[in-house]
């Protein structure tokens, strides 16, 4: 499925069947109140993918809808366990720790590498580029909740907040890798896709030799 770039009064949205699946937003310009600011620095991921967009919708007047965001994939079922007592010992030991099948969500371990080197902010604050930022590095452009001066939230909302970021990546890491990968190499490639952006990691010599098996 192909992607595209729709916009309008509020936003800038790279959009996939109907939803967008990445946004940047617009902030009121500081010295012109007839004008908008937009951070285009992310725009950059949207043309690295392999269906980077080809055509683009421009609002007439600013009036219509804001579209919907991309609903995050549900949770892929958990194998059944074997009935027999020797197969589930079998089975226990091969499914715990890091050899363990990925489950398509970003494990514990892969979480903190994350938190840690994005660091927590609990009032939003704006970046080297003037984009409102909080929590674990989320902007506005990540998608909700919007992110405004003043702002401020608990650790557990920080975290909740980031795992929804993630969905994003998660679904482009499933998207573009074509072997079986454990947990720790699913949550490795996560955390790729999130610091570079999934057209990165879509472009990658490390993707291509992966997918061929070396």
């Amino acid at each position: 499925m192909g992607t595209w770039i729709k916009e309008t009064n509020k936003a800038i949205y790279l959009m996939q069947g109907g939803y967008w699946i990445s946004r940047i937003t617009k902030y009121p310009s500081s010295s012109n109140p007839n004008e908008q600011v937009v951070n285009i620095t992310g725009l950059r991921s949207w043309f690295t993918r392999s269906d980077f967009p080809r055509a683009m919708t421009v609002s007439m007047d600013g009036s219509g809808p804001e579209p919907p965001q991309m609903p995050p994939p549900p949770p892929r079922p958990s194998s059944p366990t074997s009935s027999s007592s020797g197969s589930s010992s079998s089975s226990g030991s091969s499914s715990s720790g890091s050899s363990s099948s990925s489950t398509g969500r970003i494990n514990e371990d892969g979480l903190r590498v994350i938190k840690s080197f994005e660091g927590l902010e609990l009032r939003a604050y704006q970046d080297s580029v003037g984009v409102w930022t909080i929590g674990y590095g989320h902007t506005a452009a990540a998608g909700p909740p919007d992110v405004y001066s003043g702002q401020t939230i608990t650790s557990a909302e920080a975290e909740d907040i980031l795992r929804r970021d993630l969905g994003l990546f998660e679904s482009g890491v499933r998207d573009v890798v074509k072997v079986p990968l454990n947990s720790n190499q699913y949550s490795a490639l996560v955390s790729f896709a999130f610091n570079l952006g999934v057209g990165a990691l879509g472009g990658s010599t490390l993707l291509a030799k992966l997918n061929a098996g070396d």
